[in-house]
């Protein structure tokens, strides 16, 4: 039989365990709360949206200079820095870096509100003639489709100082309100890291001539006939087909002297017979062609000519894709091309959407065709 003395034993002792548990179960709701806020703060937090609404994406480059643009936020808002190798930065005015040094690669970031929103880099021209560079070739790709996106992220990995499209930039029209989904989404990684050289194909200028591509890319100069250089490379650009026009333009353009290597693009493959191989032949390394939606190799009355046109939009008709009967390569399978020009050669691979390298070719730089 228990005295009052065990009775108020055991009530301290009945006390205590409820304070022990008041305070327990204190420390448990602190520990669970601060583990709910710090999942909420933290671990849950969800990143900013994307404030551009097109790019920033590198729109021009030469030895010196760069020129950035973008679309979303107010310009004002909006501060571009690119620093060089050595850790010097320059800031951009109204989009354009001045005073950079030839033949280096800079990293460019977009700031907003003390913030990098994105960023990507550039290669300057560089002024030495023997420097190397390295370039990419992408042709009827403007679809928006998952190939395109793969072909893209493959292209943006060799890093080229620029990018050359062979036309049909954006199918079935190049209308203003489908450029983002054709072009600038699926190669934005390929467009942070150097400017698209742009040639026109039929798709493009069948709507204001290929005015909206032309106006949205920026790059000044572009249009059906104009001339790109960086550096040691040269690209004639000479529009849709191997007209008149174009041809006068080529022959224009290759009358200057130029002690680098050059290169030619027209949408339209070269075929046997055709005048503009008279042009160009023994004065361009190769010419770039798409509208076939193939990659193919050949030589065309002895001019090396090089079809892109496996860039993402697919086959199509098979009436259009047929291999062609002079080419040494010949596939439909997506990807891009790369050039990488050194002072002795240059280097032109087809790499498909995978990464292999499916066909290459070296031209001597001593001669223009191989």
């Amino acid at each position: 039989m228990s005295t009052p003395s065990d009775q108020t034993r055991l009530i301290k002792r009945l006390r205590i365990a409820l304070v022990l548990v008041a305070m327990f179960t204190g420390i448990c709701i602190v520990a669970v709360l601060g583990i709910l806020f710090y999942w909420n703060s933290f671990l849950l937090e969800q990143p900013k949206s994307d404030p551009f609404t097109r790019g920033p994406f590198v729109a021009d480059v030469s030895a010196d200079s760069a020129i950035v643009r973008f679309l979303g936020p107010d310009p004002a808002t909006v501060t571009l820095v690119a620093a060089a190798p050595d850790g010097t930065t320059v800031e951009a005015e109204a989009g354009v870096f001045r005073g950079l040094e030839a033949g280096q690669r800079y990293i460019w970031t977009a700031v907003i509100d003390g913030g990098g929103r994105a960023s990507g880099s550039f290669q300057t021209a560089p002024e030495d003639l023997d420097a190397p560079v390295t370039f990419g070739v992408i042709g009827d790709y403007g679809s928006g489709n998952e190939h395109e996106y793969a072909v893209g992220r493959g292209l943006a990995a060799i890093d080229p100082a620029f990018t050359v499209t062979t036309g049909d930039n954006s199918y079935l029209l190049a209308l203003p309100q489908v450029l983002d989904r054709n072009i600038f989404k699926p190669l934005l990684g390929v467009m942070q890291e150097g400017p698209l050289v742009v040639t026109l194909g039929d798709h493009d200028t069948f709507y204001d001539d290929g005015k909206a591509i032309t106006d949205a890319i920026g790059m000044p100069g572009a249009g059906l006939l104009y001339t790109w250089e960086h550096g040691p490379v040269q690209i004639i650009i000479l529009g849709n087909q191997g007209d008149a026009a174009s041809i006068a333009y080529a022959n224009a353009e290759l009358a200057k002297p130029f002690d680098g290597v050059r290169f030619a693009t027209v949408h339209t493959p070269l075929q046997p017979g055709d005048p503009l191989a008279d042009v160009l032949r023994g004065k361009v390394a190769a010419v770039f062609s798409g509208h076939l939606h193939r990659q193919e190799r050949r030589v065309v009355d002895g001019v090396l000519a090089i079809t892109a046109g496996t860039g993402g939009k697919g086959p199509g008709n098979e009436e259009f894709t047929k291999q062609t009967a002079e080419a040494v390569f010949s596939t439909m399978d997506y990807g891009f091309v790369r050039v990488q020009v050194t002072t002795k050669e240059s280097v032109i691979q087809f790499i498909d959407e995978a990464g292999r390298v499916r066909d290459s070719v070296t031209v001597p730089r001593s001669t223009a065709a191989s």
